[in-house]
This record gives C-alpha cells, sequence and structure tokens, in this order.
C-alpha cells in the first residue's frame, strides 16, 4: 500500500504521493563505477533520466519511520524525498554527496544550521557524524538542492571491520565469517567517496557491509590496498618478502605487491641472509622500495619442534624431506612446510623462523570425497603464496586480458606481460593488477571457472594520474556549473 508524505508550503497542505517519479539531471553517468570518474559538468548537465523514486517501493516494504513523518516542522518548505546512501560528507563546504538506490545515479544537496539531522532514534547528529554508506531518508528543496532534514533509516544494519569474506558476484552472493548474504542488484562499492564495483574488492581489504537482515545494500572498503615494487632485490629473488605478520610472498622478478594500506616492518629474507625496512603503503597508491642497501644477519639459526597429526605424516622443509621425531635446525628467515599423509589432505604453509627455539603444530584433515581436487584447494588455502602461473604447455585453455591496452599485467602479483596477454587458466579467485606509467594503478577480483575454454576480460581505461581525484572531489568541484546547469532531483 503506497503512502502519502505530507509536506505543508505557503500554508497549503501538499500530499505528495510516494510512487512520483524522480528526475535526476545534470548526474548523467558521471558516476560510473566502471571507469570511477565523472563526466564534466557540460556533460552531466545534458543527461537526464527518470527513474522510479518511490522510497516504499520494490523490496522495502516498510512505512517511513516516525522520526520521518513527525517532523512536518521541518520539512514544510520541503518537496522532495529519496532514500540515498550517504557516500561522502564534506562539512568544509557544508554539501553531502548522495547516491540515489531507486534511481542508481549520484547528486549533491547542500545543507545547513537549519538541517534537521537524525540517528535511527530520533537522537540530533551533526553532519560529521554521518558516515560513507550510511542509508539515510533526506527531503530537500529540489531548486534550491538544499537539504532539510536527514534521518538514518531505523531498519539499517552495519557490520564493520570484516576481514573474513568471501564474494561470489555472479551470484550476487557472499559470505562473512561463513555466514550467506545476499547482495542487492546493482550493490555500490564505495572507497573514499568514489563510486566503485564488486570486482574491485580484493580480499585482503577491510569492508563495512551496511543492509538490512541478510541484504546487503552497500559495501565500504574501509582498508584498501596499495602497491609495493621492489628495486634492488635481485640478490633476494625465490625469497620471501613478508608485510607485518600476516602477509608472505615469493621475491619474483618485476612483481608488484598489492598490500593491505598501512604501516610496515617490511622484512626480506633468502636463506640467511635478512633485512628489515619501515613503510608505509597508502590505498591506491604505488611505491617503490629500494632493498639494494639492506643490511643482512647471517649465521643465525633456531630449532623447530613438530607435532604432527596423524604420526605418519611425512614432513617437508623448502622441498626437503625431514626427519619430524627431532627438533629440525632451520635459518632464520622464510621456510615453506609441507605436511602429508595418505588420505589426508596435505598442508603447505610458509614460516618464519626468528628465535632459538619453537613449537609448531600440524593436523591434517582426513580427505574428503573430493579426493586430490580438495587436498589441492586446502594447499592454496592455507598457503595463499606459491606462484601458480607458468609459461604453460602447448594445447592448454588460458585467459586473455584484451584491455586497456598497453598497461602491465599483473596476476597474484606476478608479472605477465603487456596487454593484451593471456596466461595458463587457473580455476579459482586471483587478483588482476593492471599498471601503467603516468596511470592510477587498478586491481580486480576475478573468479575463473572450471570450463575446458579460453576466458577473455578487458577492463576499462585507467585514470592518468595528473587527474587521478576520485569522483566525489570532481563532483564536488563542478557542483557551481552543475547547479547553473540544472541539477535536479525532484518529483514530477
Amino acid at each position: 500500500m503506497k503512502r502519502a508524505f505530507l509536506f505543508w508550503r505557503s500554508n497549503i497542505i501538499m500530499t505528495l504521493l510516494l510512487g512520483t517519479v524522480l528526475c535526476i539531471t545534470g548526474c548523467g553517468q558521471g558516476m560510473s563505477g566502471a571507469d570511477g570518474v565523472a563526466d564534466s559538468a557540460e556533460a552531466s548537465a545534458e543527461g537526464s533520466a527518470k527513474e522510479s523514486a518511490d522510497v516504499s517501493a520494490g523490496e522495502r516494504k516498510a512505512p517511513l519511520p516516525a522520526s520521518v513523518s513527525e517532523n512536518a516542522g521541518v520539512t514544510m518548505l520541503a518537496d522532495s524525498l529519496d532514500h540515498a546512501l550517504v557516500r561522502q560528507v564534506d562539512t568544509d563546504r557544508s554539501r553531502i554527496l548522495l547516491y540515489s538506490e531507486t534511481a542508481g545515479k549520484s547528486y549533491i544537496l547542500s545543507y545547513d544550521s537549519a538541517t534537521t539531522i537524525q540517528d535511527k532514534y530520533g537522537q540530533e547528529l551533526v553532519a560529521g557524524q554521518l558516515e560513507s554508506g550510511d542509508m539515510v531518508y533526506a527531503a530537500f528543496v529540489k531548486d534550491e538542492h538544499l537539504a532539510k532534514g536527514f534521518w538514518l533509516d531505523p531498519d539499517m544494519e552495519k557490520k564493520e571491520n570484516v576481514q573474513r569474506f568471501t564474494l561470489h558476484i555472479a551470484s550476487s552472493t557472499m559470505e562473512i565469517a561463513d555466514e550467506p548474504y545476499s547482495l542487492a542488484a546493482g550493490c555500490p562499492v564505495l572507497s573514499g567517496g568514489e563510486l566503485l564495483e564488486l570486482a574491485d574488492i580484493n580480499e585482503s581489504d577491510t569492508l563495512t557491509a551496511v543492509g538490512v537482515g541478510k541484504d546487503i545494500r552497500a559495501l565500504v572498503i574501509s582498508r584498501g590496498h596499495g602497491y609495493v615494487r621492489l628495486i634492488g632485490g635481485e640478490a633476494f629473488e625465490d625469497g620471501f618478502v613478508e608485510f607485518g605478520q600476516n602477509v608472505i610472498r615469493k621475491v619474483e622478478k618485476d612483481a608488484l605487491y598489492v598490500v593491505p594500506e598501512g604501516q610496515y616492518k617490511m622484512t626480506i629474507s633468502k636463506g640467511e641472509d635478512e633485512g628489515v625496512k619501515d613503510i608505509e603503503v597508502k590505498a591506491n597508491e604505488e611505491i617503490e622500495v629500494d632493498v639494494s642497501d639492506i643490511l643482512t644477519e647471517k649465521d643465525k639459526t633456531g630449532k623447530i619442534i613438530f607435532t604432527i597429526t596423524p604420526e605418519n605424516a611425512l614432513l617437508k622443509i623448502d622441498d626437503e624431506q625431514r626427519d619430524k621425531a627431532q627438533p629440525v635446525e632451520l635459518c632464520y628467515g622464510i621456510h615453506k612446510i609441507e605436511a602429508s599423509a595418505e588420505g589426508y589432505r596435505s598442508v603447505t604453509q610458509y614460516i618464519r623462523v626468528g628465535s632459538e627455539m619453537a613449537n609448531l603444530s600440524i593436523d591434517l584433515e582426513e580427505q574428503s570425497e573430493q579426493g586430490d581436487a580438495a587436498a589441492d584447494s586446502a594447499k592454496a588455502t592455507v598457503s595463499g603464496n606459491e606462484t601458480v602461473y607458468s609459461a604453460g604447455e602447448e594445447g592448454e585453455y588460458r585467459v586473455y586480458i584484451d584491455g586497456p591496452a598497453q598497461a602491465e599485467l599483473y596476476v597474484d602479483d606476478i608479472y605477465i606481460g603487456v596487454v593484451p596477454a593471456s596466461f595458463a587458466k587457473k580455476s579459482g579467485r586471483h587478483t588482476i593488477s593492471l599498471r601503467r606509467d603516468g596511470f592510477v594503478n587498478r586491481s580486480y577480483t576475478l573468479e575463473i571457472d572450471n570450463g575446458q575454454n579460453d576466458n577473455h576480460y578487458s577492463f576499462s581505461s585507467l585514470k592518468p594520474s595528473a587527474s587521478a581525484t576520485t569522483d566525489a572531489d570532481l563532483a564536488q568541484s563542478a557542483l557551481s556549473s552543475l547547479l547553473s546547469g540544472g541539477l535536479g532531483v525532484s518529483f514530477d
């Protein structure tokens, strides 16, 4: 049943049915998640799209919250209402960039000291307390682009600091800590106000999931990823580089490492040689770390006492069979540990030896009906660091990256070549990174099927680094032109 939202204006009572149409002109295609770049003000002014703005339509059948419907005094000068996501709040300019869920478009509203902002309990907030991804009701004057009130959706739920997740883009689902969730159609991904796509999310990112119940309406990248390139690391090739305690990668020639943003003590090692450097990784930025001057520690060793279940399991260290019944002496640094037993899933993981004595317990799981395929899956899940790409054999199936041309292609950190390029097909989830001098790096997550066929992908053009601002920044800088050009968000 459609519900009426009452506005009072010039002492005349007007009843606006929520089934009317939201007309967004000016934004056009300016917030394209494919390119992540806003169109110019001129191009935006030319665009016009009319979409349903019935905030109670579609999947949402709940009535308007009391905090909205009871604020007739606040909304008396408003003539428009929308259910939207907060993309970015600019407190310096008193402007909020919003994304209309129903229209799938972005627009900007100004606010002032008279604008009411309330949480889901009706408590007063200031604009700076609104966060990216918040679901809000926005009442505003369409011709002035001035907000009269923002109310947080009382049904909104947030899951913050999400690090353990699995995205299934094809089926529009995801798991968070093994719990299944559905993704709303066109589920927006927000990062620093920029509008991205699901494929832009890297498994190393930290997310905030916003939605209602098991329905996720938006994903916010609260901690993104950057890129690290090693300079002068020839002496460490086939060794290991460690970012903090959780990210360990092989040192490969020309590799580009995707690393969560943050400050790290980066450790690089090969055999007895090891060194440490302090680095800072910033979201979407690439840094070069010169390791040619690293001081090394030599001749230090530590002993590891292994406890492996079952007892008949075999132990390999750095591809060499070892006796697990006795403490194993290893040089300081990173070592590959493999444990296997007939009827059990093999486990491969990397450990860092940095003390005189340590204990390591490994419990192998009994093999499932899936057999060796399950074992291979478990191995990949545990290690997460092995190179799975090679030149390949004649006649194998391949994955072709057709665009953008001239970009360097990296698959799971490993350099493949210059686009157009291809690599041996390996089913599963993989990180595709694209790089080109003078442009901003971009990473995507691909789920490659196990079909007996080749796959082709083409990605959007990279942004020139000289204009590497987010689409939110561009929308803000073009505000005056957009307003004069007729950025209209209204009920017609």
